[in-house]
């Protein structure tokens, strides 16, 4: 029998509507799980959206941790990574309160510093701050893989692991997917979307210039996580499309990646 993935998709999908709405017609569509940004909305608490996920019968894939101060990991002033350390256990206590497990982390975001070794260490505090609370930790691939490459060849840990953002990816490899061939081993989660080639534009999987074959070559066979879907309608699919048509076409082309996954 052939392997088949649930498949998610992010909260966060380009049309203004509330939370609860969103995860609704998410549920319509026929995904299997919701991915979450922890931040609070105008409705509803961060606290609040598993439960509400969990009660229309959707799974939670992971939680997305805000990246405002992820440059602080590298930063050698004991306060500076102090602080970001409280932030994200803050994160962890909440999230495990609500039987959340697994976390998506930036590692950059255009830092001031190269990658060091003090930043090594404070990711070392960051990995056993989430092993307290039994949450397993996915940094995500963004601009700079060398922040991404250096904690990955440092921290050999069953709790740490990889985020592939296909967008990303292609974007920094020139059309290759440099960091999925090079962590596969280690995926826990998935950020599957398109782009134009120039831009990170969160388009839906076909809808762009990414080589989906290309993809399938590289993906891990061996992976037991979810195919999620990071995407985000643009102001003309807002206007032309509703969004219940987009979340079906999202999903059929979510398929399609998926058939070239298991074909392989």
């Amino acid at each position: 029998m052939q392997k088949r993935y649930k498949k998610g998709i992010f909260s966060w999908f380009g049309y203004i509507l509330p939370f609860f709405e969103r995860a609704y017609l998410i549920k319509k569509a026929g995904f299997n799980a919701i991915s979450l940004w922890w931040e609070d909305e105008l409705e509803i608490k961060r606290t609040e959206m598993p439960e509400v996920i969990r009660e229309i019968g959707l799974d939670v894939d992971y939680v997305h941790f805000p990246y405002e101060h992820c440059n602080y990991i590298w930063h050698v002033e004991k306060n500076m990574v102090c602080k970001i350390i409280d932030q994200y256990s803050l994160w962890f206590e909440e999230c495990i309160e609500k039987g959340i497990n697994l976390v998506v982390l930036h590692v950059e975001d255009n830092p001031q510093f190269s990658p060091n070794l003090a930043g090594i260490d404070n990711m070392w505090k960051v990995v056993e701050k989430a092993k307290e609370y039994n949450i397993k930790l996915a940094v995500e691939n963004t601009r700079k893989n060398e922040y991404l490459d250096l904690i990955l060849e440092n921290i050999d840990d069953e709790n740490l692991g990889f985020c592939h953002d296909a967008s990303h990816d292609v974007l920094t490899g020139k059309g290759i997917f440099t960091a999925l061939k090079r962590w596969k081993s280690r995926l826990f989660c998935t950020h599957i979307s398109d782009n134009n080639g120039n831009e990170d534009n969160h388009f839906v999987p076909f809808k762009g210039s990414i080589d989906w074959e290309s993809f399938a070559d590289d993906f891990p066979k061996d992976y037991n996580g979810m195919l999620t879907l990071e995407i985000c309608a643009s102001m003309e699919e807002v206007k032309t499309l509703k969004p219940e048509d987009y979340l079906k076409i999202a999903r059929e082309n979510l398929l399609k990646v998926e058939e070239k996954i298991i074909n392989k």
